[in-house]
């Protein structure tokens, strides 16, 4: 099967025919829940989770009980669960499906090809989307029965950098976290380790790491590091954020009290900075942002581009963004007339 990025993925989920079910293969961490539950939301539908490894063949088609018919007679009804009674269309996901057992993986038949579970029939336009691991990713996997996977359309979730980084922009991930990912894409997902050891970079390993940091001190950042990505990524991304250090605030380098970084690396982490800015409530934050943006353009047009991609791809509600808006398309100068060249000033575009 092809494997596609996940802003691909996201399209073909949303695109298909309700009646067409998509299932999306990935290792542990890539993303592959989050990627469904934000295609539930474009499509403006609830999302029903289900876990193949939690349920059993009852759970689905539902348990039995003895109804009285007008005639007078007595028959057997099954009562299916209560999370799929819903009045109105939605996205059920099935998580974990390739590592139910034989029996539940059965019970899926009918639903993904005529949306019903035993004798109850989902909404019209309701959409069903599958997911789980592959075999060599050493998770809990069991085969599929042909049957059933005739009855879906396979891709493979492959997660890029520069997806993951556009989520992280909105997402308050710390900005040593998108940073590092960003000048060391190749770090963003590895295949599990084959020896035992637990823990390796996945993008919730990364998204899981960014949340230590915010919570924990400073000295233990290596240890959360290395227990989150593992002992090669961890330890290089301690090494990185001691060297962020180095790196001058947002008002140093919009004052000029200390200039922008000249490594690469480092300029990733100003302009991550800067983002991270933009939540802010202040106006001067946002001047400050500007400016500092201006600064590192000067140094690297590829970088204050990204920054500003990342910026105005989705805007903050916020009086330092709407300062940083007004202050870039004032007194932008040349180095923001390049990036325009770039077309990659997406708001700016929009509006001209």
């Amino acid at each position: 099967m092809l494997a596609l990025s996940p802003p691909d993925v996201l399209d073909l989920v949303v695109g298909l025919s309700p009646d067409r079910s998509v299932f999306v293969w990935g290792p542990p961490g890539v993303g592959k829940s989050a990627l469904v539950r934000e295609a539930a939301a474009r499509l403006s539908m609830p999302c029903v989770t289900l876990l193949g490894t939690q349920i059993a063949p009852e759970d689905l088609i539902g348990v039995p009980r003895i109804r009285r018919l007008p005639s007078g007679r007595d028959a057997t009804e099954f009562c299916p669960p209560s999370a799929v009674l819903l009045d109105v269309p939605f996205l059920l996901f099935v998580d974990e499906l390739n590592s139910a057992v034989p029996d539940v993986q059965k019970t899926f038949y009918s639903l993904i090809l005529d949306r019903r579970l035993g004798d109850h029939q989902l909404p019209a336009g309701s959409r069903v989307v599958g997911a789980g691991n592959r075999a060599e990713d050493r998770a809990l996997v069991r085969p599929m029965p042909t049957a059933l996977a005739n009855r879906m359309i396979h891709v493979a979730l492959q997660p890029t950098a520069e997806a993951w980084l556009d989520w992280a922009a909105v997402a308050d991930v710390h900005p040593l976290v998108m940073a590092f990912v960003r000048t060391r894409p190749q770090r963003l997902s590895e295949s599990p380790p084959s020896d035992s050891t637990p823990a390796y970079p996945t993008p919730r390993a990364w998204h899981m790491l960014s949340d230590a940091l915010s919570a924990v001190p400073e000295r233990l950042w290596h240890a959360v590091a290395v227990g989150s990505v593992g002992e090669r990524a961890g330890t290089e991304f301690h090494a990185f954020a001691r060297r962020a250090r180095e790196v001058p605030t947002v008002e140093e380098m919009a004052t000029g009290t200390r200039p922008v970084p000249d490594e690469p690396d480092l300029q990733y982490f100003a302009a991550t900075a800067v983002l991270a800015h933009l939540a802010r409530s202040e106006t001067i934050a946002g001047q400050h942002a500007a400016e500092a943006i201006r600064r590192i353009g000067q140094k690297s047009q590829e970088i204050a581009a990204w920054a500003l991609d990342s910026a105005f791809a989705r805007p903050l509600p916020t009086d330092a963004f709407r300062a940083f808006d007004t202050t870039i398309r004032t007194t932008a100068g040349s180095v923001l007339v390049e990036v325009l060249k770039l077309q990659r000033y997406r708001k700016e575009q929009k509006t001209t």
